[in-house]
């Protein structure tokens, strides 16, 4: 007990000698943290070893400062100062790390003069070292982290200033040992590549991001084998399957190596498409690959000859890909000529995931709706950032596993280590990487010091990034392995512990021009399939669509909002011309002067492939009565010429005939078209009837003709008969005959008056 009341006594000494302007604590008490008057000058201040401080150690910092002004800043003062209190929650961590302009920066700890101007453009880095007598702090003094902040005072005003943290740890102590509890911290980070429009990346792309510095190879080498869970983009395990024995040997090196590995692995979307933007966007659900066999070649899946080192019965061919299972109901791979299997959708994206039951959408972007979406798809867990979901208490930190439902869990990241440990993973400099590193530690010491007797579980995420150098992504996991309240676990336990009962689900959505975009897409891919029902071979466009598809609802398109719009309008601009590759060209004028005629009608096909349609044609009014539809199958890249057989009705005039093309199963083939057609309906009758009329007129001038003919015969047979001599006897001046009245009838001559036989 002496001791214990004597010990103030005994360090107020120390006390004044380590901070003079204590006695004065206006004149001790610094500048609002974020009072700077240029913002063309910067100030970083980091730790410049460990960012845990020990008992009797001098804090050692590094302060960057940047001068992006045309003008020098001349020499002024380095001051540094140490938070009042300590940082005991996440939201003091916060505040201090984003103060406001009314913040004070804390106790002054050194001064150190800045002898040289810093130059316009130009960067200078300065070591700063504070006595440990000058910190104020003891071996009974809590553990946990502490704000340090550093100030440039230049021309009697305050040109820049920055925030730092460092976790002060008196392991040493024999007062008050600190008593920790590491917080089990699971770290889960995805593995894609740049966005693209295909949802295939190309043989030249993957070796050169497979290559030595490539960035798959940058993200394998830093988690490889370290307790971090891999959350994998199919499509690249797709694009170096569906190349066969083309595929650079870099990539096939690099995907022996995953399959090596000894990570957790779970699969995210194809081409990592967003499941929330395509579910907000229209989808029934979160969208996959249909098909990859217009992306083979069967010639590049044929068996080579076994090596001479190879054992008999050795297969040589491509490990990564599963061997074919003849699993009842499923499709048979289709075999070459040369014998060669080309491997079927299930085989191409199969891999020994740990789990396939995690949906990965993008950052606090998740709506109510999303969630029966991904269970019905067997998507039960979610993982969700911060922005997602609230708590009672907002100093505590986030829980890991929620209940959102019936079937239903979310893994919550927790935002501050999250967003650390991404800025740390993407750090250019060692002395920003320090800095954040700084920041990470102090986050998951917060939860350690908060709660010293209770194992935290916590889960921390990378987002869609590709650090800049490997060794950087090992750097940041190496460094949390060497803190005393860090312990590493894996995704399959942090999603095994109790859920929690303080924290609430929070719906958010994408943001409504995302959606927007995301639902032409959408239903474009429902015109598309439903004008395939047309096509022999229907796959060959519905599923490079999807691909497309999936690949423009990737999350790595947010940071290029311009460009992704740019790929979303030509995406539905070349759909549209497959659309539109069945046409009907005949445009008219067509002139229709009978009652029934067969009107031709061209069909253009400018797909690779034949097309099967039905032409319907509909007439604008009923001058025209159309016939049943004609069924057509059209050659690839050809045109082709049907007749619609049509009835004159009553009256004439002009006709618009409607033609539309359908396909088989009653779906619409591109646009309607006009036909202009003129009709003549009554031009037949009218001739039919001239016709009739000369008819009778020519039959009737023959009878005529022939009767007066008659007559006159008969008229003169009657004279010759009356008077058989008359004309031998009246000669040629013999006078006409003028009486009106008939010949007379001479009576037939009597037997006997008949001259008699001859005789002999």
């Amino acid at each position: 007990m002496a001791a214990l009341l004597c010990a103030p006594l005994l360090v107020w000494p120390a006390l004044a000698t380590a901070n003079p302007a204590t006695a004065a604590t206006a004149a001790a008490v610094g500048p609002a943290v974020a009072a700077t008057n240029d913002d063309t000058v910067a100030l970083h201040v980091t730790p410049s070893n460990s960012s845990a401080l020990r008992l009797n150690e001098d804090l050692a910092l590094s302060v960057t400062i940047t001068n992006d002004s045309a003008s020098a800043v001349s020499a002024g003062n380095l001051d540094v100062y140490l938070a009042e209190r300590a940082l005991t929650s996440s939201t003091a961590l916060d505040n201090w790390l984003t103060p406001d302009e009314d913040d004070a920066a804390g106790d002054l700890m050194t001064s150190v003069p800045l002898t040289a101007p810093v130059q316009p453009h130009s960067t200078v880095t300065i070591a700063v070292t504070v006595p440990s007598a000058a910190l104020g702090l003891f071996e009974w003094s809590p553990w946990g982290p502490r704000g340090i902040a550093a100030s440039l005072s230049s021309d009697g005003s305050v040109r820049a200033s920055g925030q730092s943290t460092f976790v002060w740890y008196p392991d040493a102590s024999v007062v008050q040992p600190p008593v920790v509890t590491p917080v089990n911290l699971a770290v889960a980070m995805p593995i894609t590549t740049p966005a693209n429009s295909t949802g295939l990346i190309s043989a030249e792309d993957l070796a050169a991001y497979t290559a030595d510095s490539g960035i798959l190879t940058r993200q394998l080498d830093g988690v490889v084998n370290r307790p971090v869970a891999i959350a994998i983009d199919p499509m690249i395990i797709a694009s170096i399957r569906v190349l066969g024995t083309s595929a650079p040997e870099s990539a096939v090196a690099w995907l022996s190596r995953l399959a090596l590995a000894e990570n957790d692995i779970f699969p995210l979307g194809y081409a990592d498409s967003d499941p929330s933007l395509a579910v907000q966007a229209g989808a029934p659900g979160p969208l996959s690959p249909t098909s990859l066999a217009f992306a083979m070649d069967p010639a590049l899946f044929v068996p080579t000859a076994p090596s001479p080192a190879a054992e008999p019965g050795e297969s040589t061919v491509d490990p990564n890909i599963p061997a074919p299972t003849s699993t009842e109901g499923d499709p048979l791979p289709e075999q070459t000529e040369d014998g060669g299997t080309v491997p079927t959708l299930e085989q191409i994206l199969a891999w020994d995931y740990t789990a396939t039951n995690i949906a990965w959408p993008a950052d606090n972007a998740v709506a109510q709706a999303d969630l029966a979406a991904f269970a019905a798809a067997g998507l039960t867990t979610t993982i969700l950032q911060s922005g997602n979901v609230a708590q009672e208490d907002a100093d505590a930190s986030t829980s890991t596993m929620l209940d959102l439902g019936s079937n239903e869990l979310g893994l919550v990241a927790d935002s501050g280590i999250s967003d650390a440990m991404r800025k740390a993973v993407m750090a250019t400099t060692d002395n920003s990487w320090r800095g954040y590193m700084a920041e990470l530690s102090s986050q998951i010491a917060v939860v350690a010091s908060a709660n010293p007797g209770e194992a935290r579980t916590l889960l921390a995420s990378l987002d869609r990034g590709w650090p800049p150098t490997a060794p950087r992504l090992s750097q940041t996991i190496d460094g949390l392995a060497a803190l005393p309240w860090y312990s590493a676990t894996t995704l399959t336990e942090a999603a095994a512990t109790p859920v929690a009962t303080d924290v609430t689900f929070v719906p958010q959505s994408e943001p409504p021009g995302s959606v927007d975009q995301a639902s032409r897409l959408v239903d474009q891919e429902a015109e598309v399939i439903a004008f395939s029902g047309a096509l022999a071979d229907p796959a060959a466009v519905t599923a490079p669509y999807r691909l497309s598809v999936l690949a423009l609802l990737g999350t790595s398109w947010q940071k290029t909002p311009d460009e992704w719009r740019s790929s979303v309008g030509d995406t539905l601009a070349s759909s549209h011309e497959v659309l539109r590759s069945v046409t009907v060209s005949t445009k008219g004028p067509i002139n229709v002067v009978g009652s029934k005629v067969d009107i031709p009608v061209t069909l253009n096909n400018s797909l690779g492939q034949a097309v099967s349609v039905r032409v319907q044609a509909l007439p604008s009014n009923g001058r025209l009565v159309v016939g049943n539809d004609v069924e057509a199958v059209i050659d690839a890249n050809s045109a082709k010429t049907v007749s619609i057989p049509v009835t004159a009705a009553v009256g004439n005039g002009a006709v618009s005939l409607r033609v539309t093309l359908y396909t088989p199963s009653g779906a619409e083939v591109g646009q309607p078209s006009l036909i202009s057609v003129n009709v003549r309906a009554d031009w037949e009758g009218i001739g039919s009837r001239i016709f009739a009329a000369l008819v009778v007129l020519f039959f009737g001038f023959g009878v005529w003709r022939n009767i007066v003919h008659r007559r006159r015969d008969r008229a003169g047979a009657a004279a010759a008969a009356a008077d058989p001599t008359a004309d031998l006897e009246s000669g040629a001046d013999a006078a006409p005959v003028t009486s009106s009245d008939p010949p007379p009838i001479t009576p037939p001559a009597a037997p006997d008056s008949l001259p008699p036989a001859p005789r002999g």
